[in-house]
């Protein structure tokens, strides 16, 4: 596995919880964290 760290993600966009669409260009210049977590409903 390579080191990824520093690395630029690639290009994604992704909907919130509240159905609204959000891309990685809007965050551009700052921190962004994601948090993924398995829905066990």
């Amino acid at each position: 596995m390579s080191d990824l760290t520093g690395k630029s993600a690639k290009p994604f966009s992704i909907h919130d919880c509240n159905g609204n669409l959000h891309s990685q260009e809007e965050y551009k210049g700052s921190w962004l964290l994601l948090v993924f977590h398995r829905h066990l409903g």
